[in-house]
């Protein structure tokens, strides 16, 4: 097969402009995702390539390298990748003093599926690409942004890769177990869903937690793992990741404060509690040997302490959410960090002054929340453990402010709801229509074109809200202010770079649901046309879709009577 183009960039430079030459090369031979997005993972083989098939594969015009003989390669890496469409292929990388080579080919027919060429020599440094997702697109910018990138990471200054994420589990035992956790449990959860919360975040989530955990138990205990793990999750939630893990042979428990009606229908056959976890009485699950804190907020502390206590050999795994420390909300410690990063480095300076040899990782789940804590056993030895214990409870006793009891925060079962969607309707009435004044103020009813006004700061609304209406008394024990309150209506607002415009929905796109039958109280035929459309009731110009095309009602005549449904 014959690609259309070669994406090449040459720039002159000296040898001391390419800094990061070998860094670059050790990183994509183990990496090389990093530039080929169609490669899903990467696993290297402990017997590297004969040299032999390097230069044969060099000696192919696709490279435009001029003298295959002086390519005498100093290191050779190979290995195997999966490629997105399920396709095993072959991967070697090879580098000399001044160039470099990786690339993924057929290890049957050699046929080449892409490769990174990098060579400098008298002052001349050359980059050279290739990838068959790009062949039906030979200017395709894609290609031009990763030779950018590449040059860019040759030259920097500063130049260091970030951690991969998954750093603690084998990325081919992960895609496979993923893989196998999805196609077994994914889309019968999606049907039996029954709470009122999106499915899509939690399943894919919680599946990627449990292939991960999956991965790292079998890795530490082979065959064994399903026998010896014993684990706890605290602060379980919905349930979820127990239901997989208990699915998968994998013998534990879940405690949450307060039970999810899912619980007892989806999850029946795991075992969850509905208990407040004290962690003074870590005796109570002294028989388990893996502590599990996914989002487990107030807790997340306070586990690797339970470790400790329960035994020598107890591990932890901690997924940190919510920022808590020992007896309150978390106050960040450095004005340079957010206050996400400074509670990780907090959770990490707990887990190392307890004695645990840990890894700090990078989560592959859907959330903006992925760094991971996963302990390893201990830096001292067991005939340790006792007097570590006493340390570490006059630790925790420092933390807690209190040298004769431990104060853990208790979290009460009725959580109260502070996003702004239980607050006054009549107020939220005011605020609402206010800000569409304001935005709608230059618009007049007999234009001819829909328009939907214009965009105003949200600093600028807040200040005319808050002379116009009383309230920030009702607002104080929310979280949020006037942004939360108009982003519960996003139905009608946009808020994008602080400006806050009213909604088009002409030009909106619909987004498509993973979901094919909705399974939430009522479907989505029975709400259509079950409210009043706001647009129709109050733009100076109506509604700008027709009345078959909105899912609102445009008046009375329209409204439909939500049908009562027992579950």
């Amino acid at each position: 097969m014959t690609m259309n183009s070669i994406g090449d960039k040459d720039f002159e430079v000296t040898q001391q402009d390419v800094k990061n030459f070998v860094s670059v090369f050790d990183t994509l031979s183990s990496r090389p995702q990093l530039i080929f997005e169609d490669i899903k993972y990467c696993v290297l083989e402990n017997e590297p390539a004969l040299p032999e098939l390097v230069h044969d594969l060099l000696k192919r015009p696709l490279y435009g390298i001029s003298d295959i003989n002086t390519f005498n390669p100093e290191i050779i890496i190979s290995g195997e990748v999966l490629l997105s469409k399920g396709h095993h292929q072959k991967f070697v990388a090879a580098r000399t003093e001044s160039n470099f080579i990786v690339s993924v080919f057929d290890s049957m027919s050699k046929e080449i599926h892409c490769f990174l060429y990098v060579c400098y020599e008298k002052g001349l440094c050359k980059v050279k690409m290739r990838s068959k997702i790009w062949e039906k697109q030979p200017e395709n910018s894609s290609l031009s942004f990763k030779i950018q990138k590449v040059v860019k990471w040759l030259t920097a200054d500063d130049f260091k890769f970030k951690t991969p994420p998954n750093a603690a589990v084998c990325p081919k035992q992960y895609y496979l177990t993923y893989n196998h956790l999805k196609e077994k449990y994914a889309q019968d959860i999606f049907d039996a869903w029954d709470m009122q919360t999106d499915p899509s975040k939690f399943i894919h989530e919680d599946i990627g937690i449990a292939s991960y955990l999956i991965c790292l138990w079998k890795s530490r205990y082979a065959d064994n793992a399903q026998d010896y793990v014993k684990f706890v999750d605290i602060g379980c939630g919905n349930g979820l990741l127990v239901y997989l893990l208990n699915e998968e042979k994998f013998s534990g428990i879940g405690l949450d404060v307060k039970s999810r009606n899912i619980w007892y229908t989806l999850f029946s056959n795991s075992k969850l509690c509905e208990k407040f976890f004290d962690p003074q009485s870590w005796n109570e699950i002294s028989d388990h040997n893996w502590l599990i804190g996914n989002h487990s907020d107030e807790l997340t502390p306070w586990l690797p302490y339970v470790a400790s206590m329960i035994s020598y050999n107890c591990d932890f795994f901690v997924l940190p959410c919510c920022t808590w420390n020992f007896t309150a909300k978390y106050s960040r410690t450095n004005a340079t960090l957010s206050t996400y990063h400074c509670y990780l480095n907090f959770v990490e300076s707990v887990i190392s002054d307890f004695g645990f040899k840990y890894q700090r990782d990078v989560m592959k789940i859907p959330s903006t929340k992925r760094t991971c804590f996963v302990s390893e056993g201990r830096y001292y030895t067991e005939t340790d453990h006792k007097i570590k214990q006493k340390l570490i409870l006059d630790v925790v006793r420092g933390h807690s402010g209190n040298q004769s009891n431990l104060n853990c925060v208790v979290r009460s079962k009725d959580i109260k709801i502070r996003n702004g969607s239980k607050l006054d309707k009549t107020l939220c009435s005011r605020i609402v229509n206010f800000t569409a004044s304001l935005l709608l103020q230059d618009v007049k009813g007999g234009e001819t074109a829909w328009s939907a006004g214009k965009s105003i700061h949200l600093k600028e609304i807040i200040s005319a809200i808050k002379q116009n209406i009383d309230f920030e008394e009702a607002l104080k024990d929310q979280n949020g202010g006037i942004q939360t309150v108009l982003r519960n209506f996003h139905q009608l607002f946009s808020i994008r770079n602080g400006m806050v415009s009213l909604r088009d929905w002409s030009k909106e796109t619909k987004k498509s649901s993973y979901r094919k039958t909705p399974n939430r109280k009522y479907d989505s035929a029975a709400l259509k046309k079950s409210k009043l459309c706001w647009f129709y009731e109050h733009h100076p110009q109506g509604c700008n879709l027709s009345a078959s095309s909105c899912g609102y009602a445009h008046g009375p005549g329209e409204l439909n009577i939500i049908p009562f449904i027992k579950k």
